[in-house]
């Protein structure tokens, strides 16, 4: 059986493993300081798709004591309204109205809860299959804000 030596495979793969390793290496450092690699002057390049386009109906911004209520897709609303710093837990409710009682009943309810600063709280509610008149309902320590009705139709 014949020996073979390893040497010139040790030797030319060694070689090629240094030259990746430098390679990735300068490629590291120009990702981490943000050069380029080439010699290529940048340029900016603006594409066609980043046009603003709303995924969705917007809502503006709650008013200090108010709700907004915007309608999604397949029967779904979305219910934003302002909510004061602190430790807060805060209920959200559907209310229906109901012509044969002539009164709002309350039809779904969610609840939640934060801590910190003020911020913008958002619901999303579906009502599939139960047209008529709707409120949302946001109590927050003993504080409730009523939206105005709206009419949901599918």
């Amino acid at each position: 059986m014949k020996s073979r030596s390893l040497a010139p495979v040790v030797v030319s793969g060694g070689g090629t493993a240094l030259r990746l390793l430098v390679a990735t290496l300068a490629v590291a450092a120009a990702y981490l300081t943000g050069t380029a690699v080439t010699d290529e002057p940048a340029r900016s390049v603006t594409l066609s798709s980043a046009q603003s386009i709303p995924a969705e109906n917007t809502l503006a911004a709650p008013l200090a004591a108010g709700l907004t209520v915007g309608e999604l897709p397949d029967c779904s609303y979305r219910v934003r309204g302002a909510v004061d710093s602190g430790a807060v837990s805060y209920e959200w409710t559907l209310q229906r109205y109901s012509p044969s009682a002539r009164a709002w009943q309350d039809y779904l309810s969610s609840a939640g809860g934060f801590d910190g600063a003020a911020r913008t709280v958002d619901w999303r509610v579906r009502v599939p299959g139960n047209p008529g008149l709707y409120r949302a309902v946001l109590d927050v320590a003993d504080n409730r804000t009523i939206s105005e009705k709206f009419q949901v139709n599918c």
